[in-house]
């Protein structure tokens, strides 16, 4: 089966010549945004970058971190809450002691972005303190994503002034910075998932978000199984579903781009040919 490769998503196009700081994943569930962000995390090391993989507020893949040697760093929004207010009090003790009780457990059960907040902060002072590295942040789904980044303007309005408010007018600066950050929503190349895309995006760029790509999981192109067979050999379910991915993706402009779907029983074989896959042009480029 001949493969086009001439628009999947590369390093070069992700990086842009500007090398972003935080490269966020995000898109509906169930689109490989997990695939993606380790892919990315790995190509990134295996051309000399300092990179770290993060999975924000979700459970990590440990045993398949552990097989593909992700550098990575966990975050959990109590640590993350604790160390931030120990920082303004000038005591862990008493951050700790604050945490415990009821009014701080129900004002993160009431404000789920609070707890986004946090975390993202977080996030972003780690990149802050270390000019060399990258994190690539393995998002929470299209709905959790936007609340993530609406978090610093709804409680920046909540709060009005103080400490917090000039926290959070600093994290704002380095979301909406398009040279720090960048993201990309990662959709399957349905109709509906495509749409929900398009959405996302709009949704984002209403809120300021700047440096936004588009990228299809593109199921069926790059296959191992497949990738020697003639269309004659194909199944007919995988001919329609072929046929159907290729008149999808002729309406998208040239802003998309395609990352292969590996079919490997092995996730660990799937993301280390991704990685493969996105490094490949780097060293021409540079």
């Amino acid at each position: 089966m001949k493969v086009d490769t001439t628009n999947y998503l590369s390093l070069p196009f992700i990086l842009s010549n500007k090398e972003p700081r935080l490269i966020v994943i995000t898109g509906k569930g169930g689109v490989g945004k997990t695939t993606l962000a380790m892919a990315i995390t790995k190509a990134l090391e295996s051309q000399g970058k300092k990179v770290l993989y993060n999975c924000f507020d979700q459970p990590l893949n440990t045993n398949l971190s552990k097989n593909l040697e992700l550098p990575h760093f966990l975050l959990n929004m109590e640590d993350s809450a604790k160390e931030y207010i120990a920082k303004k009090l000038g005591s862990e003790t008493i951050a700790g002691w604050i945490l415990k009780t009821p009014f701080f457990s129900s004002l993160f059960n009431m404000l789920p972005g609070l707890g986004h907040m946090i975390l993202l902060g977080h996030i972003i002072n780690k990149v802050e303190e270390d000019p060399e590295l990258t994190i690539i942040l393995d998002s929470p789904s299209s709905g959790h994503a936007l609340t993530m980044f609406e978090s610093p303007q709804n409680f920046k309005e909540m709060f009005r002034s103080g400490l917090i408010v000039e926290d959070i007018k600093r994290m704002e600066d380095f979301i909406f910075n398009n040279e720090h950050m960048k993201v990309i929503i990662a959709a399957l190349p349905t109709e509906m998932a495509l749409q929900e895309a398009e959405d996302l995006e709009l949704a984002l760029r209403e809120r300021k978000v700047k440096d936004i790509i588009h990228i299809v999981n593109d199921l069926l192109k790059i296959c191992p199984s497949l990738e020697n067979a003639t269309d004659e050999e194909l199944p007919e379910f995988l001919k329609k579903k072929i046929a159907m991915e290729e008149t999808l993706l002729k309406e998208l402009d040239s802003s998309w781009r395609l990352i292969p779907h590996y079919t490997h029983n092995n996730p660990a074989s799937t993301v280390k040919e991704c990685a493969l896959l996105l490094a490949k042009d780097m060293h021409d480029s540079q």
